[in-house]
């Protein structure tokens, strides 16, 4: 006979990133955000750095000086490995023990770890596992799963193993590899004890294919916005007569990944032939509310030009404020586009031209405000549920039967 589940009477819920900015920091603050909003103890950690000030149910987790000397190292090194997408083959562990024993213990706190590199490890987390605490780990990217690289592009070889890497240098081609065997018999030793977050359903089923997580604890929760102050203005039906504005939400302009090329030319292009299409990239606005805001209220449309892509922040911001997306339909980028409302292109029509012919296409088109407000309704049922979905699964966590 199965018993009534027991939980502790009080749970709470830690959350670690490296840093605080990037989508991966971003994600857990607003996630940590919402959890105490919503009535649920919880803290994030990054390391320390400058322009971090903490703020309430946040915390620093400090770094030495020999630290911060091999992560930068470290960080270098990985970076020339590609120039096309970052391999993180080793990853250094910095998270002091004693900052998590004594911010709870393992009765009552889950660890949650979001970007971990140069911040700890998979040995680490597992062995806080082994220790006794319950741990998930959201996957902003394929890392989890792969030998090394954060993006696999077009390579399955980590369904099964990652012999002959084709993405590093001859020297380095099968290291992936022996970390991926290494991670997996790590894994196999404690199966069900760590839940694996896909903030997309397109990265869950890569999940359930690859060779480290296939029988591993695998689910699928969208990542939470947390509090946006300017997310229900009213748009009024406008035409786009004039000047087409478009916004480009990147940090990194020369980022491959995000396509950093691509952007870049068109630009050009724009320019040289005068085009009424004007480019406004976030970078260049005030990081504050207000700034933010002002980037926003500026655009028309988002352009997100990814090579490869999990469930960018940036893209849920535009849902929740109702402005359009031209996007690439890559990884989980695919599902959240709209098919009455946003522009969707296939990888290999992002090209220079290509993308310039569908840009001058919408100079002068409606934005039709009931169009609008279906998108963001339709946006809301995929989302919504984000931040009860997270608390069920903590408690669940917890969750003890006895026959």
């Amino acid at each position: 006979m199965t018993m009534p589940v027991h939980r502790p009477s009080k749970i709470q819920v830690i959350h670690f990133s490296t840093g605080y900015k990037g989508g991966a920091g971003l994600a857990a603050r607003r996630l940590n955000e919402s959890l105490n909003a919503s009535g649920f103890e919880s803290y994030f950690g990054a390391i320390s750095q400058k322009g971090y000030s903490p703020s309430s149910n946040e915390f620093e987790i400090p770094r030495n000086a020999l630290g911060k000397i091999i992560s930068v190292i470290g960080t270098r090194l990985q970076l020339i490995l590609s120039d096309k997408v970052f391999f993180s083959l080793i990853s250094i562990n910095v998270l002091p023990k004693k900052i998590i024993t004594l911010k709870g213990n393992k009765n009552n706190t889950i660890l949650h770890f979001h970007n971990w590199f140069n911040l700890t490890n998979q040995k680490e987390i597992i062995r806080w596992a082994k220790r006794g605490y319950k741990v998930a780990v959201t996957m902003h990217d394929q890392r989890m799963m792969t030998g090394g690289c954060h993006y696999a592009f077009s390579c399955k070889r980590f369904y099964a193993k990652c012999e002959s890497c084709p993405g590093l240098p001859k020297s380095l081609k099968n290291i992936p590899n022996l970390n991926l065997e290494k991670l997996k018999d790590r894994l196999n030793s404690i199966t069900g004890k760590i839940t694996f977050i896909s903030p997309s359903n397109w990265l869950d089923n890569e999940a359930k294919h690859s060779n480290l997580l296939h029988n591993q604890n695998t689910v699928f929760i969208p990542n939470t916005l947390g509090i946006l102050k300017d997310s229900h203005r009213e748009f009024a039906l406008r035409s786009l007569s004039d000047t087409l504005n478009i916004g480009i939400a990147s940090m990194e302009p020369k980022s491959y990944i995000k396509g950093g090329d691509i952007t870049s030319s068109v630009e050009k292009l724009i320019k040289e032939h005068q085009v009424p299409i004007n480019f406004h990239h976030l970078r260049d606005f005030s990081q504050t509310n207000q700034g933010l805001q002002d980037f926003w209220s500026k655009i028309d449309y988002l352009l997100v030009i990814s090579r490869a892509d999990n469930s960018p922040n940036v893209i849920h911001e535009a849902k929740q404020r109702g402005v359009p997306i031209i996007a690439s339909k890559v990884g989980g980028i695919t599902e959240l586009l709209d098919s009455h409302f946003d522009v969707g292109l296939e990888l290999s029509d992002c090209t220079e031209s290509s993308l310039l012919d569908v840009l001058k296409s919408l100079i002068g088109k409606e934005l039709n405000s009931s169009l609008r407000k279906s998108m963001q309704s339709r946006y809301h049922a995929y989302s919504n549920s984000s931040v009860a979905d997270h608390i069920s699964l903590y408690e669940n966590l917890f969750a003890e039967s006895t026959d």
